[in-house]
């Protein structure tokens, strides 16, 4: 049996920070700016501080009359903004948004030649710029990833995409008929639609599933040295050791990922990219899991098994960095073989807890979603579907392609 590489397909999970303010108060030149901000962050009164806005990463500020945006440079992690049908001349000061990646300016007096050149200089450098209602992202012939095959019924049609969950903002557009794919779709179908979670429902999920409720710490429940090597691995990455030791090993081992893909950059997921892209275009999104269902598959492991995937990432940044390379390298090619050498090790000696992770997190996963899928086929309503899951889903067996075809679905694989 193969024995699916656990660091490289672990869920990533993001932890609420508690954020600590220092400084000095900013000060926000454009009052309708100061409003709309302070509205974003529930803030009505007080001073405002650049930590105030340290976690955000996307803005609407759409129909405020905003005429000045030379304060939104101190959203230092902003990667989305919408401004459009405001009053704003000059759209410089979103070249200083180191993080930006998609900006929305439709609806202001941005016609003029020098306003037009910053605009040819954000798209220059990789961020999708919306000036019109109609915006076609157009993809590259030389552009990354593969894993895309084609499902055909009646009038339906699906379209299976491979992804993975983290990558570099350089990848994004991608390759052409991913693309095409992606806008001939009307309804956008990922394992779970990230963009709509609640954090508090998933906060709320978290605590239930992934706390210690008897009062105990993670140091009642994990070897000494096992202790040692998480206080130092989250002080390296600057997370504070009081805010996780609540927590159960299940969810530390993703945090320290996570934490490790953030101080990488690797911030621009494919799910993600195609899931805002799906937002913006009004296009109709359907889960095919839940937050809880994919979550408790880790939280019903042994404290033993919890421990091994602790272990597990307890690796230098560097060699991460060169997992992360090598992973999205292959991705970017669309090299099935290379995919499954770099993620599965053939004929493994498991446990039989290991054995029983491994078929919860691949093998009924893939039938519960090919059921859903194969369920959208046989309704014939003349609409077409762009999957989006993890690649490992569409090649490790039994896989999503092989059980539709094993239901009489022929896919073919066009990139």
């Amino acid at each position: 049996m193969k024995r699916v590489k656990y660091g490289l397909t672990l869920i990533l999970l993001m932890l609420l920070l508690a954020a600590c303010q220092t400084g000095d108060p900013v000060t926000i030149g454009d009052k309708q700016f100061e409003e709309a901000l302070r509205q974003e962050i529930g803030k009505q009164d007080g001073d405002l501080y650049e930590e105030d806005f340290s976690e955000m990463e996307e803005l609407d500020l759409s129909d405020n009359g905003i005429s000045d945006i030379s304060d939104l440079a101190m959203l230092h992690n902003l990667q989305i903004v919408s401004l459009e049908n405001n009053e704003i001349a000059d759209i410089s000061p979103l070249l200083e948004l180191e993080n930006l990646n998609e900006v929305n300016v439709e609806g202001n007096p941005v016609d003029s030649e020098e306003q037009q050149e910053i605009l040819d200089q954000l798209s220059e450098k990789g961020i999708i710029v919306h000036q019109s209602d109609e915006i076609e992202v157009v993809g590259r012939d030389d552009g990354p990833g593969g894993f895309l095959w084609k499902v055909e019924n009646g009038e339906t049609t699906v379209y299976l995409q491979g992804t993975v969950h983290v990558g570099p903002e350089e990848f994004y557009p991608m390759h052409t008929k991913i693309e095409d794919a992606y806008t001939a779709s009307d309804v956008v179908v990922p394992e779970i639609d990230m963009t709509s979670v609640n954090p508090f429902e998933m906060q709320e999920v978290m605590m239930e599933l992934g706390t210690y409720q008897d009062g105990t710490t993670i140091e009642d429940h994990i070897p000494e040295d096992v202790h040692a090597e998480l206080v130092s691995r989250l002080e390296e990455l600057g997370f504070p050791y009081e805010l996780a030791e609540m927590y159960k090993p299940w969810i530390l081992s993703s945090t320290i990922q996570q934490l490790m893909t953030e101080q990488l950059g690797y911030l621009h997921g494919v799910d993600e990219y195609f899931l805002t892209r799906a937002n913006e275009d009004g296009k109709d999104i359907i889960d095919l899991e839940t937050v809880e269902g994919q979550l408790s598959i880790f939280a019903d492991t042994s404290d033993e098994y919890q421990v091994e995937m602790l272990k597990d990432v307890f690796i230098d940044l560097e060699d991460f960095d060169e997992e992360m390379q090598a992973l999205l390298s292959v991705y970017a090619e669309g090299d099935i073989e290379a995919l499954l050498t770099l993620t599965t090790v053939e004929d493994a000696a498991m446990s039989e807890e290991e054995e029983a992770f491994m078929q919860a997190i691949n093998d009924d996963r893939n039938y519960d979603m090919a059921e859903t899928i194969a369920g959208f086929l046989e309704e014939d309503n003349d609409l077409t579907y762009f999957v989006i899951v993890g690649s490992l889903h569409l090649i490790e067996e039994p896989h999503i392609i092989s059980i539709l075809e094993e239901k009489g679905y022929e896919a073919e694989h066009i990139h």
